[in-house]
């Protein structure tokens, strides 16, 4: 038994995707012959099975198992180690894909080509929900969830509210499904349900979740002001009411030069006294009105339309919280806050959204997607150096800036167009 545990451990060590129950490497010889399968047990345990999840590990025992050349689970092919076969065992990984045709059997393929098929179930894992498209998506309207083991049949329910309900979808694959939100989905979490279980999300839809530090139609206190605010409101095709558009006759040069058309302040302060002393109107510190206990746990999110005639190419979104002694307006800045180059600069860790990187231009084609950045993420300079003042405490959330500026990777010249909704720190976890 002893011997039995250390290979397992090596092997999980090892990274090879599956363990042995058995090891003689040098003694495997493609047999002639059918394999005959007694039973299925899991390989790190003596535990009879019928059915596994993906990933899995299993040991299937019988006679003449060294006659298998191939093994499918359904109709997905494994990889075979023959130096995890025997005469009696033979250990293989159920593969992580989903099956195109499911028939709830293994096929072990021999050295002749006959077929043995074995009765075993393979099961995905419970549903994990990790993001969605757009958070604000109305009722009606297309959706896409991202996550991984989704398959049909599935049920997705809005949780709160009146627990609306979808059964149908206009595409599914393991790691992503689009429907339509119904007519009835209320605010609250998404539960997803297949054969392997219940998932939840960890967002929730058309929910602040009480960590709301704008959405542009004066729902808090917290509005734009620091050094000016060129952007403008706007309601015409809104995914929540107004939301700011933020654009400039002056391009973003290639490497997202300095151009305060393209930025939002929310300076805390009001231009004399304590800023930390406000708690409600113009100059509120976001974090007198924002619980960020566990900031930790928490991510910066916002809707963010880019139309497609106007693509991002350049530049990255500056996304900087810091305390009130570094930036208030009851007392003259330089800047230097947000730019570790200017004289007495401060490297201040924040979070930089730069998805043009990958393509060389980024639009959302005029739709509205939701964009999440968590706390844990926000480790950069603004030239994309690793920052030396790090977000520490609820109180280095007064004050917050979000500008398409620097980000230390070369692009293309651009005139972006910038629409920016619903503002928040919300738990991720």
């Amino acid at each position: 038994m002893k011997r039995y545990i250390k290979h397992i451990m090596l092997l999980a060590a090892a990274a090879l995707g599956f363990a042995s129950c058995e090891d003689y490497p040098d003694a495997f010889e493609l047999a002639d012959g059918v394999p005959t399968v007694h039973y299925v047990r899991y390989a790190d345990r003596d535990v009879f099975i019928e059915q596994a999840f993906m990933g899995e590990v299993v040991c299937f025992v019988g006679e003449n198992l060294c006659s298998v050349r191939e093994l499918y689970f359904n109709d997905q092919k494994t990889v075979l180690n023959t130096s995890f076969i025997t005469e009696n065992t033979l250990v293989a990984a159920i593969p992580a894909n989903l099956p195109k045709v499911k028939t709830d059997k293994a096929y072990m393929i021999t050295k002749g080509q006959d077929t043995v098929a074995v009765d075993f179930k393979v099961m995905m894992p419970v549903p994990q929900i990790k993001s969605m498209s757009c958070e604000f998506q109305k009722p009606g309207e297309e959706v896409t969830v991202y996550g991984n083991y989704f398959a049909e049949p599935m049920t997705i329910t809005f949780e709160d509210g009146n627990g609306a309900s979808v059964t149908s979808f206009k595409s599914v694959s393991m790691t992503e499904v689009t429907f339509t939100i119904p007519a009835d989905a209320k605010p609250g979490k998404i539960k997803i349900e297949t054969e392997s279980g219940l998932g939840r999300s960890p967002f929730s839809y058309y929910d602040f979740c009480g960590g709301l530090i704008t959405d542009f139609d004066g729902t808090t206190d917290i509005v734009p002001q620091g050094w000016n605010f060129s952007g403008v409101y706007s309601d015409v095709d809104g995914i929540f009411g107004n939301y700011v558009e933020l654009k400039s006759a002056n391009p973003l040069d290639a490497n997202g030069g300095w151009n305060e058309d393209y930025k939002i302040d929310f300076w805390c302060g009001n231009w004399g006294g304590d800023p930390m002393s406000i708690t409600s109107g113009p100059g509120t510190p976001i974090c007198n009105v924002i619980d960020l206990t566990n900031w930790q746990s928490m991510a910066f999110k916002f809707e963010l339309c880019i139309p497609a005639d106007a693509p991002w190419m350049s530049g990255a979104l500056q996304l900087v919280f810091c305390s009130s002694d570094k930036a208030a307006n009851d007392e003259w800045q330089n800047n230097t806050y947000i730019d570790v180059a200017a004289n007495g600069g401060l490297d201040l860790c924040r979070g930089l959204y730069r998805p043009w990187e990958t393509t060389g231009s980024f639009d959302t084609g005029g739709k509205w997607i939701t964009v999440t950045v968590p706390f844990s993420e926000f480790t950069y300079n603004a030239d994309g150096t690793a920052g030396k003042v790090p977000l520490q405490k609820p109180e280095d959330f007064a004050s917050f800036c979000i500008w398409a500026w620097s980000g230390g990777v070369a692009g293309t010249e651009c005139t972006p167009v910038f629409r920016i909704d619903n503002l928040r720190v919300v738990p991720v976890k």
